[in-house]
């Protein structure tokens, strides 16, 4: 894409950790380089995972009656047991937990801190050099089309492989120790294979075929696993010889090709530099670490920490906001192919949620573990979330939100509407009846008082309740369309209560406001993601105005990296761009390191936030896409509403953005230029009637289609276009 490599990653100065490391993935497999010497080579793959299951979730009293038993219980010694049982089983053992592979290091017979490092957004092709005595150099890339990455080395070398401690440590904390065997490192001809068997019958290896030409060397590389073939090590040279056969320049020509009809998908520009480069850069790393046919990023993509320790967090699937965050942008920024790998995920697991629903909740339906391992199984965290079973339905907005943004009705029936309602009937087993109303037996407000016994709040807390809503409002929906009455529903709408808001405020739950400056929004859920209050009517504005304005006088202190992306995505819904913008710039600018990773603290510390720490997650810059998205294109009211949330600044220059995905499936492309909107153009595969808001400062547009032309007039405040298909042009008549 042109104008892009000035947001590559770049340093001028040797990379010393690990976390601001040159990423490369292909969604499969990933690598971070960085080091003074030797040049570290941090390798991982998605699918690496000790899968034991902790013996904690196996024993009798681990389910949610007992759960609701324990919190509800006054005698202390029940809460311990809660603890044990519920709380504890995050950190007693170290697994069920994502693995990192090991680390390659390249050994240039040199330490120095003259080293430049650089990765090309727009072919995802690493270059690291050092010059003067004992130079070196080297260019790699993880091919986009093939399971296998590659290493093109200038300069004498010798490499050898470093396993990661928390592995086999005989000195390491034993609750974070694994105690496999060493690992076993071979060598075959032109063959060196590392090879780590666990303490189950999965096995893993790094393979390296070496073949040294004329003045360089290359080194083909992959991770291949007993989940490949049970000859999982004749299977990855296989695969490295067929790499070889093709060659290194083939190899790269059809990886950069992937990537320049990658970057095609969409554009934006805002004439903003900082939030530009971490918009491209968020979406470089987007298509590194998810791709279609794998599985979809964790906590940590396919970049697990390199620092000898177990993941943060066990490295695991966080459907309490994080998967939630990772994919909600790509819709809009018209990434279908390698975001629709999550609701794949999720469909494939979707027997697996049953049996929890079963097992663990007492009822039939559907309920997902909402911290859980690679195969859908419950791993630890604070129970409060964890073991929430409305995350279940934040979970499932992704199947909605597929439907809503590409029409595709077969995908409705097929799949959207049968997991909503296996989701509907888990949770409406739960439901228990009191004074004609619906409530949960324990109701929560991430991450609102952490996980001490407060964190239980009155039923429903509000960001409960707006889930329920949202559940049951989709539901009835999804039934009257296809051919139902969604009575059902409608029952049980009327037996839920409406958001507690008090004061034009909403309310943690119908006793408490929040009180204190709090890293999560999760009492706003109605507001946004889930619509169920739009900035449309006197008193729906002074909701959101009044809502905001408590955060602000609450302040920032104890905000986290993704408070920032989810603090601009309300703006953007209230139309505040001012705000927004000034949201995702501390964000930028405080959250991100150079190589475009989010580390979550305030690192820099630039005052934006108590916290200082640096724990490497990806899903708060798909929040940050998210916003800035939403800023210049929003839709969820019913029509397409252009540039609703724009600073006052861009209004004195021109801003674009280029086939961003409304409902429907319908591509938007828009300009504006000192405020005043210019050409749009809207693309669409099938006849569709669209409805575009009057912001245009005229009562008629044009609109183009091929050789036809047709004038609109506003009608109350928005255009009516009807039978739109292929590509249109919309241009203002002033």
């Amino acid at each position: 894409m042109k104008g892009l490599e000035k947001y590559d990653i770049r340093y001028d100065q040797a990379i010393l950790s690990w976390d601001e490391a040159l990423p490369l993935g292909n969604g499969k497999i990933g690598a971070l380089i960085y080091g003074d010497g030797p040049i570290c080579i941090a390798l991982d793959r998605v699918d690496l995972w000790d899968k034991r299951v902790n013996p904690t979730t196996l024993e009798k009293g681990f389910t949610y009656a007992n759960m609701v038993r324990l919190a509800q219980s006054e005698r202390e010694t029940d809460w311990k047991e809660y603890q044990r049982l519920f709380d504890d089983i995050y950190g007693d053992t170290p697994y069920p937990t994502k693995l990192t592979a090991c680390r390659l290091e390249l050994d240039f017979g040199r330490k120095t801190r003259d080293i430049h490092s650089h990765i090309s957004l727009e072919n995802a092709v690493a270059k690291v050099e050092a010059k003067g005595e004992n130079s070196f150099r080297l260019e790699s890339f993880i091919s986009a089309t093939e399971s296998v990455g590659v290493i093109r080395l200038y300069g004498a070398y010798q490499y050898n492989f470093h396993t990661p401690k928390y592995m086999t440590e005989a000195g390491a904390d034993p609750k974070r120790r694994l105690n496999y065997p060493p690992a076993i490192i071979s060598e075959s001809g032109t063959f060196t294979v590392y090879r780590q068997d666990t303490l189950t019958d999965f096995s893993y290896a790094v393979i390296l075929l070496e073949k040294r030409r004329q003045g360089y060397t290359e080194l083909f590389y992959t991770v291949a696993t007993t989940d490949d073939s049970k000859d999982f090590i004749s299977y990855g040279k296989e695969l490295l010889r067929k790499a070889l056969q093709k060659g290194y320049d083939l190899l790269k020509a059809e990886h950069m090709a992937w990537w320049k009809k990658y970057w095609l998908k969409s554009k934006l520009k805002i004439g903003d530099f900082l939030l530009e480069k971490t918009y491209y850069r968020s979406w470089y790393l987007f298509a590194s670490c998810s791709r279609k046919g794998s599985y979809p990023m964790p906590l940590q993509g396919v970049w697990t920490a390199d620092n000898d320790e177990l993941p943060p967090w066990k490295g695991d699937y966080h459907h309490d906001t994080n998967t939630q965050l990772s994919y909600q942008a790509y819709l809009k920024a018209n990434r279908l192919e390698e975001g629709k790998v999550f609701i794949d995920y999720l469909w494939g697991l979707k027997s697996a949620f049953e049996k929890f629903a079963k097992e663990f909740y007492g009822v039939d339906g559907l309920l997902l573990p909402s911290c859980s391992t690679i195969d859908g199984k419950a791993l630890g965290g604070w129970p409060h979330y964890s073991l929430s079973p409305t995350m279940t339905i934040w979970t499932a907005q992704s199947f909605d939100e597929y439907y809503l943004y590409t029409g595709d009705e077969a995908f409705l029936r097929e799949r959207a509407y049968p997991f909503l309602k296996g989701v509907g009937k888990a949770i409406y087993g739960l439901l228990e009846e009191k004074d004609g109303k619906l409530y949960l037996p324990l109701s929560t407000s991430p991450e609102i008082n952490d996980n001490r016994k407060e964190a239980y709040l009155q039923p429903n807390s509000n960001f409960d309740q707006a889930l329920l809503l949202y559940l049951f409002k989709t539901l009835q929906g999804y039934e009257k369309r296809l051919g139902g009455n969604g009575t059902e529903y409608t029952e049980i709408l009327s037996k839920l209560d409406d958001i507690a808001v008090d004061n034009g405020m909403v309310m943690l739950d119908k006793t408490q406001h929040l009180t204190k400056t709090h890293r999560h929004f999760s009492h706003l859920m109605c507001l946004y993601p889930l619509h169920l209050i739009n900035y449309d009517t006197p008193e729906h504005k002074k909701i959101y105005n009044n809502s905001i304005f408590e955060l602000e006088y609450l302040g920032t202190g104890m905000w986290v990296g993704f408070s920032f992306a989810m603090s601009a995505q309300i703006y953007a819904m209230a139309e505040n761009g001012n705000a927004a913008y000034e949201r995702l710039y501390q964000f930028a600018n405080g959250f991100v390191a150079e190589n475009g990773f989010h580390l979550n603290g305030d690192f820099k510390k630039n005052g934006y936030t108590t916290f200082h720490y640096r724990p490497f997650t990806l899903e708060s810059l798909f929040g940050f896409c998210d916003a800035l998205q939403e800023m210049l294109l929003q839709e969820h009211q019913g029509y397409i509403h252009l540039f609703p949330a724009v600073p006052e600044d861009w209004k004195k220059r021109k801003i674009a953005f280029q086939d961003l995905r409304s409902y429907g499936g319908v591509l938007v492309s828009a300009q504006m230029f000192g405020g005043q909107l210019q050409k749009i153009i809207l693309k669409t595969s099938t006849e569709k009637d669209v409805c575009v808001k009057n912001t245009f400062g005229c009562d008629r547009i044009l609109l183009q289609t091929g050789k036809n032309a047709k004038y609109y007039y506003s009608e109350d405040g928005f255009f009516y276009l009807k039978n739109v298909k292929g590509k249109a042009t919309l241009l203002p008549i002033r």
